[in-house]
């Protein structure tokens, strides 16, 4: 009798379901929110979208998402020149110097190429898709002294020409040849072709 109720009682336990724990789900890892490291001529497209944008960020925010790596942290004079194809829409700088890192100097410059440049028809948001960046980073200027035949190499320098209160930059890439750069040069900053006058070669990074 004992042995058959023992039985029944291992039957009856054998069909109950035994209750299942579930291992705890794994935590998520932090993910650190990383700031962008872009190049510059990418901040400079982002800087156009977001002036274009239906709310656009204040520049002080802007500027924030992006990371400033050491190739960023120095002061140099920066230009920033929009192209549709390979006809310039508007170009802006400074040789100096005027903020305190190439990002900011990027951001900046980008929204006065689209708000100050005044030779070219404004920037309108539908040629976005068609528009790209470049920038060029300043990192010397070299005084020539006329006749003394040095050697320019307009594909690969820019130039600055001075007298009295007139100067003009062109940037690398600008000019075909030595003779039209110093010329072309000279007309942009209003001084007579066969007038003397100051000439630095700008020496200078160009990312595109």
């Amino acid at each position: 009798m004992y042995k058959s109720a023992l039985a029944i009682a291992l039957a009856c336990l054998s069909v109950l379901a035994l209750p299942s724990f579930a291992a705890p789900p794994l935590a998520s890892p932090q993910v650190s929110k990383n700031l962008k490291t872009v190049p510059l001529n990418k901040i400079a497209m982002l800087t156009m979208q977001n002036q274009f944008a239906d709310a656009p960020k204040n520049l002080s925010s802007l500027v924030k998402e992006f990371d400033v790596p050491p190739q960023y942290r120095k002061s140099k004079g920066l230009f920033v020149t929009i192209f549709e194809g390979e006809k310039t829409r508007a170009c802006w700088g400074s040789v100096s110097p005027r903020y305190s890192d190439l990002v900011s100097a990027t951001v900046y410059t980008t929204v006065d190429a689209l708000g100050k440049e005044y030779r070219y028809p404004p920037i309108k948001a539908k040629e976005l898709p068609s528009l790209k960046a470049q920038v060029t980073i300043v990192e010397a200027l070299v005084p020539v002294s006329q006749g003394s035949g040095a050697t320019l190499h307009p594909l690969t320098d820019g130039l600055m020409v001075r007298s009295g209160g007139k100067g003009a930059v062109l940037l690398p890439g600008e000019a075909s040849s030595p003779q039209y750069q110093v010329m072309h040069c000279k007309l942009k900053a209003g001084i007579n072709p066969k007038e003397a006058c100051q000439i630095y070669v700008l020496k200078a990074h160009v990312i595109r």
